[in-house]
C-alpha cells in the first residue's frame, strides 16, 4: 500500500461511494450505438474524451441545458446536463440535443447507462466489510439506483443505499452525507467519500467534515484540484482498508 493511501484510509470506519463512475461507470460504447440511432456516429473514445471536458464545464457552471419533455423527472437535470454536454461536446448538434434526451432517457431508464463495474469490485468490498468497515452509497440520481445495483448483483455489497432522487437531498448538501454518519453513528473524520466530481462530491463531503478523494481514471481533471487526493478506483481503496 502506498504511503498517501495508508494515510488516506486510516482510522476511516465508514466508506461512501458515488454512483456514477465511481461504483457504475458510464458505458460509452452503449451510448455510442444510441447516438448513432439518432443520426450521429461516434466512437467510444471520442465519448470518453468529450465526457471530460464535459467535467470541466460543470467545474465551470457551463453544462448544456437544453428544453425536453422528462426534464423534471427526479435527478433528470443533472443527468441531462451530462449527457447534453458529453454529446455536444463529440460533435452533436446542439439544436437536436433536447429531441436525442428524449430518446436516450428511455432507454437509461431501462438500463442506466452508467453501469459498468470495476473488476474485482465485490470482493474487494466485502474484505473490507469483513475488517468492520461499513459503506454505504451517497448519490444524487433518478431513484433507481436500488433497482439497479440488485441487477448487477451488488446491492448485496452496501450497508445503505442513498439516492437523492428517494431521499430529497442532493450532492453538495451536507445534510446528505450526514443522513449515512448519523445512520452508523461515526464520526465525520472516520468517513471517507469517493467520486469523480469536485463541485458535487468534493464540496459537499468536506462541508460534511469528512475525508475525500477523487476517483479519475482518465485523468479527466489533469492539472486541476491539486489540494484532493486522487485514488486508482474503489477496488484499490476498498483493498487499503482491508489491509489497514
Amino acid at each position: 500500500m502506498s504511503a498517501p493511501l495508508a494515510s488516506l484510509v486510516h482510522g476511516v470506519r465508514l466508506l461512501s461511494l458515488d454512483a456514477g463512475n465511481t461504483v457504475i461507470f458510464l458505458d460509452h460504447e452503449r451510448l455510442s450505438r444510441l447516438l448513432g440511432r439518432n443520426g450521429f456516429s461516434v466512437s467510444a473514445a471520442t465519448l470518453v474524451r468529450a465526457e471530460g471536458g464535459a467535467k470541466r464545464r460543470h467545474a465551470a457552471g457551463e453544462m448544456e441545458q437544453p428544453r425536453w419533455r422528462r426534464e423534471d423527472a427526479p435527478g433528470a437535470k443533472g443527468w441531462s446536463a451530462m449527457v447534453a454536454t458529453t454529446a455536444m461536446l463529440a460533435g452533436f448538434p446542439r439544436n437536436r440535443l433536447g429531441d436525442m434526451l428524449d430518446a436516450v432517457w428511455d432507454e437509461h431508464v431501462r438500463r442506466n447507462l452508467w453501469s459498468l463495474v470495476p473488476e474485482g469490485f465485490g470482493n474487494a468490498i466485502e474484505r473490507a466489510r469483513s475488517a468492520g468497515i461499513k459503506v454505504t452509497l451517497v448519490s444524487n440520481s433518478e431513484g433507481m439506483l436500488a433497482r439497479l445495483f440488485e441487477e448487477l448483483g451488488i446491492a448485496c455489497h452496501f450497508d445503505l443505499l442513498l439516492d437523492s432522487g428517494n431521499v430529497g437531498l442532493e450532492k453538495p448538501d451536507p445534510r446528505f452525507f450526514r443522513l449515512a454518519l448519523d445512520h452508523f453513528a461515526v464520526s465525520a473524520d472516520a468517513a471517507l467519500h469517493l467520486g469523480d466530481i469536485y463541485s458535487t462530491d468534493i464540496t459537499g463531503a468536506r462541508a460534511a467534515g469528512m475525508r475525500a478523494a477523487l476517483v479519475d481514471p482518465y485523468a479527466h481533471y489533469e492539472g486541476m484540484y491539486e489540494d484532493v487526493p486522487r485514488v486508482p478506483g474503489v477496488v484499490a481503496v476498498a483493498d487499503a482498508l482491508a489491509e489497514a
